[in-house]
């Protein structure tokens, strides 16, 4: 009975959510939520406050993996936004760490990865470690407009994700390749099973997206693909230009008409389809109401277009390299190259699609390490 109470209220919250991001997009009065995404510091243990206060003052010191589950804070714009580590307990030795950041869409809380989908429960026993920061209301934006609203400059872009979060980790063996692309996601071709980066174990790092966090997903793994192994965007908007009167944009760039080259600009992930190099796992719901498929349809399009770094080699039998499958029954349409894998179905923009589709992105991300 439990189980079923808990079950409920899960798609009921997804419901929620999903149409409150709806009439966002539809209405130029935004409606504000008061919902605390992550739990208070009170709840972490004497041992992890004090590795949060010592990351405070430098989360970034050099080849020093987290051991625990942690919580730290970082500065932007006069606001701390909460960062959150969370360690598997099913990772056999430092050598096989792996390590899932976890994107939310607009103003969903990135505790719901967890609370409300599977994904968060089967990465961590299948290896990896998850990395969560509190986005809040971001569009994830490279920078601020001059034109975008004011409460919306209280909410992190990507630049500032990067630069302030991401990269600092780097010196921890997080987000760096070390070694070619190649040498980390088929370590078991070359002499040393375990990636180094000048003197110290690399972390293979993953990143997942859902709803307005899978363009931010897959645009942190086009602008720095030396970070990442592979990336996923579940339900994600990534051509702007498709949807000209969405106020999420609109608040963030200005009108389409009065500033078309924002619109097509860096933000504009299918514009720039060709720069992609990262393995890329896509998804999307026919019975999207709040971002149509054809955002993911025609992202993926382009991405198999002829230059694209997706497209099979000239030698190399189709049949080794592609694969399409369909489920007449439920509709499903898996489409995949080794490095690019495209699912559809009459999913909804919810956390039922998301969990389904966030499972197969695991999966994705696990072949890729074989």
């Amino acid at each position: 009975m439990i189980l079923i109470i808990l079950v409920a209220c899960n798609a009921c919250l997804a419901n929620i959510h999903s149409s409150d991001e709806s009439e966002v997009r539809a209405s130029k009065d935004i409606p504000y939520s008061s919902a605390k995404s992550l739990e208070d510091s009170a709840d972490l243990d004497a041992e992890n406050q004090q590795i949060a206060k010592e990351l405070l003052v430098d989360h970034g010191r050099e080849s020093t993996f987290f051991l625990h589950d942690t919580v730290y804070w970082v500065n932007y714009r006069n606001k701390p936004i909460r960062v959150s580590y969370r360690v598997s307990d099913n990772t056999v030795d430092r050598g096989n760490k792996k390590l899932l950041l976890l994107l939310p869409g607009w103003n969903f809380p990135d505790t719901q990865w967890c609370s409300a989908t599977k994904v968060c429960s089967v990465a961590l026993y299948k290896g990896y470690d998850l990395l969560f920061v509190e986005m809040g209301k971001s569009v994830y934006m490279d920078s601020l407009y001059p034109q975008m609203r004011n409460d919306y400059r209280a909410y992190p872009t990507r630049n500032w994700l990067w630069d302030s979060v991401l990269k600092p980790l780097q010196k921890r063996g997080y987000f760096s390749s070390g070694l070619s692309q190649k040498e980390q996601l088929y370590p078991q071709n070359f002499a040393i099973n375990t990636p180094f980066f000048q003197g110290f174990f690399v972390v293979p790092t993953f990143v997942m997206g859902l709803s307005t966090g899978a363009r931010g997903s897959l645009l942190l793994a086009l602008e720095h693909p030396e970070a990442f192994s592979g990336c996923a965007g579940l339900s994600g908007d990534y051509n702007p230009e498709l949807q000209p009167n969405d106020n999420l944009m609109i608040n963030c760039m200005g009108p389409m008409n009065l500033f078309q080259s924002r619109w097509r600009g860096s933000n504009n992930i299918y514009r720039r389809a060709k720069e992609l190099k990262v393995p890329c796992f896509l998804a999307h719901g026919s019975n999207d109401l709040v971002v149509p498929i054809v955002q993911t349809k025609q992202f993926a399009n382009a991405l198999l277009k002829k230059k694209s770094p997706f497209q099979k080699q000239k030698n190399e039998p189709l049949g080794q390299n592609k694969k399409d499958t369909i489920n007449a029954e439920t509709k499903h349409v898996e489409t995949y190259y080794r490095e690019l894998q495209i699912f559809y179905n009459r999913g909804k923009h919810d956390y039922n699609f998301w969990s389904e589709a966030g499972l197969k992105a695991l999966l994705f991300f696990d072949e890729l390490k074989k």
